[in-house]
């Protein structure tokens, strides 16, 4: 029976247009997410995928313990001590709504930094490490547990690492050279054999929440081993080193020697050298540090903070060449053997 009422014919026309549109409209978005989904873990799998595991695990590097640097004796020259890396994570401090200006004041307080410093830091909530103050010795270290401990701080983070330390302080200095904040080697032995000094770093990978805690029922935790850096022994002798640069200092003040001076001795028979040294010596526990009469020779002729600045690091470079083989010196005596072979 035919539908002949008014309008019919219409009607159905325009229900066949709507769910035909209906359809090209599902189809079409159907299109769209299989691509977006094709995208997500076909093409760019690998990305999304780093960028999960960035957002849920955490690293905590392990630092590997600097070689010993002994002299031909046995005896110490540099050694390295244990020390901590404090840092923050704003990410957390502000997840755990923890209070960044309590954290700034604390912290100021123990470790003698800039409060605004520290409360700037803190504000950068996207970073999850933001370093407060490198080589902080055990005992204050302790005292940043306590505060951390009585205020909850989750957002304060203590990170173990080492310390050079040298018990001679000046006592072969331009030999022996020093490292940098990263425990790198930037003068002398320190920096010659810098790779064979280091290790190699270990770590601690562990899964953690958006709020940097660790995850309950799906935890996952990886460590890798520290490889401590291999000790080198020299043929310095620490002894004959000191009587050297100490008879050395003297003929400097007995002579009015202007320019400093530098002696080197040798084992005749096998040529090792068991004695190297180069006036004026330095700290090598306190590198940076320029002595007390360049210092104020600095301050009586620099005209702007600029200039003593560039003065200062002038002097520094200075105190830290070693003149027994950086500089050249005229043959003298020992070139008589060479006259005496010609003849």
């Amino acid at each position: 029976m035919t539908d002949r009422r008014p309008g019919a014919g219409p009607n159905r026309m325009m229900l066949r247009r709507t769910l035909f549109l209906l359809s090209v409209c599902g189809i079409a978005a159907f299109i769209v997410l299989a691509a977006k989904l094709y995208d997500i873990q076909i093409i760019h799998h690998d990305e999304y995928e780093a960028a999960a595991i960035a957002q849920q695990v955490r690293e905590t590097t392990v630092s590997a313990a600097r070689g010993t640097i002994y002299d031909r004796n046995g005896i110490i020259l540099a050694m390295s001590a244990g020390v901590d890396t404090i840092y923050i994570s704003p990410a957390e401090i502000e997840r755990g709504g923890e209070d960044a200006e309590a954290i700034a004041d604390g912290l100021s307080e123990i470790l003698s930094v800039d409060r605004e410093t520290i409360l700037k830091r803190a504000q950068n909530t996207k970073s999850w490490y933001e370093v407060v103050a490198r080589k902080v010795e055990p005992e204050i270290t302790e005292q940043v547990r306590e505060f951390k401990a009585e205020g909850g701080y989750s957002g304060i983070k203590i990170e173990s690492d080492t310390k050079r330390y040298y018990p001679f302080g000046s006592l072969a200095s331009h030999v022996i050279g020093f490292v940098g904040l990263e425990n790198t080697g930037l003068g002398g032995i320190e920096a010659k054999y810098d790779e064979l000094l280091s290790g190699e770093n270990g770590f601690v990978l562990r899964s953690t929440t958006a709020a940097g805690t660790d995850m309950l029922y799906t935890s996952y935790e990886d460590y890798v081993d520290a490889e401590d850096g291999q000790s080198l022994c020299l043929t310095i002798d620490s002894t004959i080193q000191y009587y050297v640069e100490k008879h050395l200092a003297q003929a400097v003040e007995d002579y009015d020697i202007q320019n400093g001076a530098a002696a080197i001795c040798m084992e005749v028979d096998t040529g090792a050298i068991l004695a190297m040294a180069s006036l004026g010596n330095f700290d090598l526990n306190d590198y940076q540090t320029i002595s007390a009469e360049a210092e104020a020779e600095i301050s009586s002729i620099a005209q702007s903070e600029e200039e003593y600045n560039e003065l200062y690091a002038l002097a520094q470079q200075q105190q830290w060449r070693n003149k027994a083989i950086s500089d050249t010196y005229e043959p003298g005596s020992t070139f008589k053997i060479i006259t005496l072979a010609m003849a």
